[in-house]
């Protein structure tokens, strides 16, 4: 039920975006996910990942814009720790569908300064290669901020940070609770139809 609300929300608002004129420009997108996870764990490394997706730029005018997208997108996340005694060594790999909004300001032709909230929702959790869903919650919350650079006429590239704003992964060994918040860097590249 919620996949099928949240579908129609975001074809909904593309329709909109697309039907608002010369003002407004429908494309896709596709980039890489450098983590920088926060977390409980001991030691851990960040594990890259990879987004790809659609979007709708509407500029409402020369200096503002709305910039709604749909990104699956990918990280993960390799922990070591010592409790009790035994040595824990995971990989834990996450994937979503996030639904960034990001409000635009053009500082000038072609760059803008970009901010906005994302909810994320989750598609699959593993660790070790084992589903874990079960201790992984289904919506993410964070905000992103970032800069894009529109070329070509066509084209751009956006480098943003996801502050993550609830915790991903939520699980116990024994009386401890590990936690991990997904923030991370993204680089993506945008071609507009």
């Amino acid at each position: 039920m919620k996949k099928n609300i949240l579908s129609a929300l975001v074809v909904m608002a593309f329709c909109y975006a697309n039907a608002q004129g010369t003002g407004s420009r429908f494309g896709i997108k596709g980039g890489i996910n450098f983590p920088n996870n926060s977390s409980d764990f001991h030691e851990n490394e960040n594990l890259m990942g990879y987004q790809v997706g659609i979007f709708s730029e509407i500029k409402t005018d020369e200096r503002f814009g709305i910039q709604p997208e749909l990104l699956y997108s990918t990280h993960g996340v390799k922990n070591k720790f010592v409790n009790d005694g035994i040595a824990y060594d995971n990989e834990v790999k996450l994937s979503y569908l996030n639904l960034p909004i990001l409000a635009k300001y053009f500082v000038i032709q072609g760059l803008s300064v970009q901010a906005g909230p994302q909810v994320g929702f989750l598609m699959k959790a593993e660790e070790n290669g084992v589903n874990i869903t079960d201790h992984t919650k289904t919506i993410d919350f964070g905000l992103n901020f970032g800069i894009g650079i529109n070329f070509l006429e066509d084209c751009s590239v956006d480098l943003r940070y996801n502050l993550g704003l609830s915790n991903a992964l939520d699980f116990h060994v024994d009386d401890v609770n590990y936690k991990i918040k997904s923030n991370m860097f993204s680089l993506a590249f945008g071609y507009k139809l």
